[in-house]
């Protein structure tokens, strides 16, 4: 089951205007914060967004990359205390991955938008930019920004990758 889930999921950006049920990502998050974690710290904390006029915020970020997130039905910020996590980004990023898998799992799509480092295109640092429209705690760090909902287009059926060509036994 787990090897069918991997090679379903997609990066989707187009989705469909219902929302998903908080009951479903509650139980994705509960299950995405159970992965890898130092010293089972399990640090990381989200903000789900909803209303039109935050979505229209994340998706005006920039001028391109990231217009898709006002059509999305929610997004999930993925962040945590930078200050007193050292390993942050590992944090946030392992969270993440297992997100867009227990979304798979629940029928649902999403995409990672990387906003760990960068400006809106009004300026602004991406950090600023989360703790001024977000209310995001001065010391934490949003990694990732998550849509999610149901996948309204359709994508390829992901290849299958040569493995042997990446791996090096002993030495590079």
């Amino acid at each position: 089951m787990l090897k069918e889930i991997i090679k379903a999921r997609r990066s989707i950006r187009k989705y469909k205007p219902e929302l998903p049920s908080m009951e479903t990502i509650e139980e994705i998050l509960s299950l995405s914060i159970m992965g890898p974690s130092y010293a089972s710290s399990r640090p990381v904390e989200f903000v789900i967004v909803t209303e039109k006029e935050n979505l229209k915020k994340l998706a005006d970020m920039e001028m391109f990359g990231t217009q898709y997130l006002k059509d999305a039905p929610m997004c999930i910020l993925v962040m945590t205390n930078a200050d007193t996590v050292r390993n942050w980004v590992e944090e946030c990023a392992i969270v993440s991955s297992y997100i867009g898998l227990c979304a798979v799992d629940n029928g649902l799509s999403t995409c990672w938008v990387n906003v760990r480092e960068g400006e809106t295109q009004d300026g602004r640092e991406y950090q600023e930019f989360f703790k001024e429209e977000f209310g995001v705690p001065k010391d934490y760090k949003v990694l990732t920004i998550i849509p999610i909902g149901t996948g309204d287009e359709r994508v390829r059926r992901r290849e299958e990758i040569d493995i042997k060509s990446k791996i090096h036994m002993e030495k590079f």
